[in-house]
């Protein structure tokens, strides 16, 4: 079973949920974090239990997941009394930092203090990070049309270089992630996301199959 962890009104959520069902993928969505069924131990998580797509299911089904959020906000808490929002979203999110850092199985991104879905670095701190490692930033602007290259354990897709390939390894061990989207500008990074596109059938299947641990090195 493959969890995607985001919001039940995030289509690209609902899609990639689609895409993966043979992989008996299920969404995870803040309505499930709110249901009764939950069972977890930090010593214990893969002996738990948890809730998604509705259904409780058994944490030890679980081969992989892919965050897909930053948090889970108030606003979207609506069968929750409005007063009790704020502090039911900020309960949400600890445990759900807990838990997915618990799972023994890969998950995409684990979570940070400020984010669910890795480290919520601005590009500025993303290019910190590059110079630190060596890597030349591009001065001018991602191009808008631009498509990512997509860096996710040891695989990669859209690098046209050599030089692009170590760039985004380097940019995966700086940032302690194992899912990223580098956008280049020649040899140098524009820009980068925890967050890259999962719209295409090649890259679906790449981080796929990394969940699964095929291709590792």
């Amino acid at each position: 079973m493959i969890l995607v962890v985001a919001s039940s009104l995030d289509p690209s959520a609902r899609e990639l949920v689609r895409a993966w069902s043979d992989a008996d993928a299920r969404l995870l969505s803040a309505e499930d974090l709110c249901s009764a069924g939950w069972s977890f131990s930090p010593l214990s998580a893969q002996a738990g239990w948890l809730v998604a797509d509705g259904k409780t299911l058994p944490v030890a089904a679980v081969e992989g997941v892919v965050v897909r959020r930053p948090a889970v906000t108030a606003e979207e808490l609506a069968w929750i009394a409005e007063d009790d929002r704020a502090y039911v979203a900020a309960e949400i999110n600890a445990f759900l930092v807990a838990w997915l850092c618990a799972l023994p199985c890969c998950v995409l991104n684990r979570p940070t203090p400020t984010s669910l879905c890795g480290p919520a670095w601005s590009q500025l701190h993303w290019r910190v990070a590059a110079a630190r490692r060596g890597i030349h930033w591009s001065e001018g602007a991602a191009a808008p049309t631009q498509q990512q290259a997509i860096f996710c354990r040891s695989a990669q897709l859209g690098a046209s270089s050599a030089g692009q390939i170590q760039t985004g390894r380097e940019l995966l061990r700086a940032s302690a992630t194992e899912l990223l989207g580098v956008e280049f500008d020649g040899e140098a990074v524009a820009a980068v996301t925890v967050q890259p596109q999962l719209s295409r059938a090649a890259v679906r299947a790449m981080v796929l199959s990394q969940l699964l641990g095929e291709g590792r090195t």
